[in-house]
């Protein structure tokens, strides 16, 4: 799917979204919103389908652009001629039903297609081939859309451990079975779309989006379907590997700040389950790092740097809390074995006294360690 289809698709459901009906809007029936006109406007210039869409939702029948574009004003100007002779405003459903069936005798048995049934029609098209999942670009544009929203979720990314190995092997048929077997169990453990949207990212790649919930509880449920895997695919020696993030409106409790950051970091998290050897489920830990200075000294500058960071000071800069009178620093860190210190005034190195492990820092001194548990 291109990136024009991809918009489309946003703007049904952005319209949809805020409660409108399309047709209502197109025929004059209903007045929205500023921002929504500007939508429909993009809508119409956009989607090269937009009249034989529209009429399919108001009767289910097919019409060709061309011909629906030149039906549509027909309607209009029929809804126009019998609302004058009423003395009232003829809706355009019932304009349209009138004019395709009694006028222009075009359908005998008219069906009105619901607006969830229809945002239904449009998904139809945007079915990844092989595994029935969504594609990438139809579940990315449902992830912006939530974070639009401001709704809380979690996205993971899910990659078949031994694939690659097993693809080569046995031919790719063979593969492309395992991918329909690992989809269908996907569907099966996660099959509410209330709740769960499934995608194909790509080749042995999936992505998962989890609604109404945080990290801790989706790494919990993620995991019992690592185990699922792991024993479903026992024989060829198949596992999953997952990587997890949290989008959240409250920026104290979010994993990253828009979709970019998201979908970064979630990837992130699954090549650091790839470093482990794989058959993991990680997400990001919360870890905050505190530094009082000694003998009354009052730094203008604190930083924490270490592996985590690159060792960049500007990454690490602390902020000093009078009342407590301590730098303080909060850090989103994925699972793993860490080394830092606090850096003073950009020039004095010092490690962190209240760490429970130590290590050579290799120039004569010693440096803290952390370490960042799976969960």
């Amino acid at each position: 799917m291109n990136n024009n289809s991809e918009i489309v698709e946003s703007l049904y459901e952005d319209i949809s979204s805020a409660g409108y009906n399309l047709e209502e809007i197109v025929s004059g029936d209903v007045i929205p919103a500023e921002e929504i006109k500007y939508k429909v406007r993009q809508l119409i210039s956009l989607d090269r389908n937009f009249y034989s869409n529209l009429l399919y939702r108001l009767v289910s029948e097919e019409f060709e652009e061309e011909e629906a574009k030149k039906l549509w004003d027909e309607i209009l100007l029929h809804k126009w001629d019998v609302s004058q002779k009423l003395g009232r405003n003829v809706g355009i459903r019932v304009a349209t039903l009138d004019y395709l069936e009694n006028i222009k005798k075009i359908i005998k048995t008219p069906k009105i297609i619901e607006e969830e049934e229809f945002i239904k029609t449009l998904k139809l098209a945007t079915r990844d081939p092989l595994t029935g999942v969504y594609n990438r670009n139809y579940l990315f544009s449902f992830v912006r859309q939530k974070i639009k929203q401001r709704q809380n979720f979690c996205l993971a990314f899910l990659d078949l451990d031994g694939f690659k190995k097993y693809n080569d092997k046995e031919g790719h048929k063979a593969g492309d079975v395992i991918l329909q077997e690992f989809a269908a169990t996907l569907k099966l453990k996660f099959n509410d779309e209330e709740k769960y949207l499934i995608g194909r990212y790509g080749g042995d790649e999936f992505i998962l989006c989890m609604l109404y919930i945080d990290k801790r509880a989706a790494q919990h449920i993620l995991d019992g379907f690592r185990q699922e895997v792991q024993q479903q695919f026992a024989q060829i020696g198949i596992t999953v590997s997952i990587g997890v993030c949290e989008y959240n409106s409250d920026s104290e409790k979010t994993d990253a700040r828009d979709f970019e950051e998201l979908v970064e970091k979630a990837d992130e998290l699954l090549y650091r389950v790839k470093e482990f050897g794989g058959n993991r489920v990680f997400r990001f830990r919360t870890i905050f790092f505190s530094f009082t200075a000694a003998n009354g000294s009052k730094p203008k500058e604190v930083s924490v740097v270490g592996d985590f960071n690159n060792w960049d000071r500007k990454k690490g800069i602390m902020e000093y809390s009078k009342e407590e009178n301590r730098w303080c620093k909060k850090m989103l860190l994925k699972p793993g074995t860490y080394r830092y210190k606090f850096l003073i005034d950009t020039n004095i190195w010092v490690p962190d006294v209240n760490a429970k492990y130590f290590a050579d820092d290799g120039f004569g001194g010693k440096c803290s360690v952390i370490i960042v548990a799976e969960k």
